[in-house]
């Protein structure tokens, strides 16, 4: 019997070598299989996950929404009332109007999917390119939101808030307009209303212009959003078909 080539049995040396590498890839493609169905279900987490954070987004936009349009629309009511010589309406229309002006609304967007996503770096795992997209222009979206109403908000607090000080006691207003005070064992302020002077100072004209137009940039703004939100939350719908 002759002896292999080399001392060597080629033929089962080259079988064993092929049953090797046969056995690697199986096992590279089993756990490819596995990766790739963890990733399904962990896609199928984050859309739920974003299917019900976007639904409440849905909700607190309409809501802040609602907040800045009050403000935009006391504004329009107050300067129709002022100028020199005008006669202010009742106390208590005023203190509704004011408290109106110096409301703060702010959108508290649901973010928990969308930020886990970004700060895992797993935002791959949505298959969908159209709902990154959107996702991407959301959060941009967001971001110049939540921006106009902080210059929103700043204008008020730093301006026409500490401009109202000299002409309305601020817990008188709080007192009659707030429901949270219904009950509570305080008495209005013995300081008067000055809304007749109030309405004819041109200083205070031009806060609440520059209030109705804050509103009227916040209201565009949340109208942007709730575009995309109801966007994404269709392609989210869509992905869990």
């Amino acid at each position: 019997m002759s002896r292999p080539l080399g001392g060597w049995h080629w033929p089962r040396v080259f079988a064993e070598s092929a049953l090797i590498v046969l056995s690697i890839l199986l096992a590279f493609g089993i756990e490819a299989g596995w990766s790739q169905r963890s990733d399904r279900v962990s896609e199928a987490e984050a859309l739920h996950g974003l299917r019900a954070d976007f639904v409440e987004n849905v909700t607190r936009l309409a809501e802040s929404r609602v907040e800045h349009t009050e403000i935009r629309d006391a504004a329009i009511r107050v300067l129709a009332l002022t100028g020199p010589g005008v006669e202010a309406p009742p106390d208590l229309v005023m203190d509704s109007l004011v408290m109106a002006l110096i409301g703060g609304p702010k959108v508290f967007a649901v973010t928990a999917t969308y930020d886990a996503l970004i700060a895992s770096g797993r935002i791959d795992l949505l298959q969908s390119p159209t709902l990154r997209r959107e996702l991407a222009k959301w959060a941009a979206a967001l971001a110049d939101l939540g921006e106009e109403e902080r210059e929103a908000f700043a204008q008020m607090d730093q301006r026409l808030l500490p401009f109202l000080w000299d002409y309305v006691p601020i817990v008188t207003l709080d007192i009659n307009v707030l429901p949270n005070y219904a009950g509570v064992d305080i008495r209005p302020s013995r300081f008067t209303r000055r809304y007749r002077e109030l309405l004819q100072s041109r200083r205070f004209e031009n806060h609440v212009e520059e209030r109705m137009n804050s509103s009227r940039r916040s209201i565009t703004r949340i109208a942007e959003v709730q575009e995309i939100t109801q966007a994404v939350l269709d392609l989210v719908e869509d992905e869990l078909r």
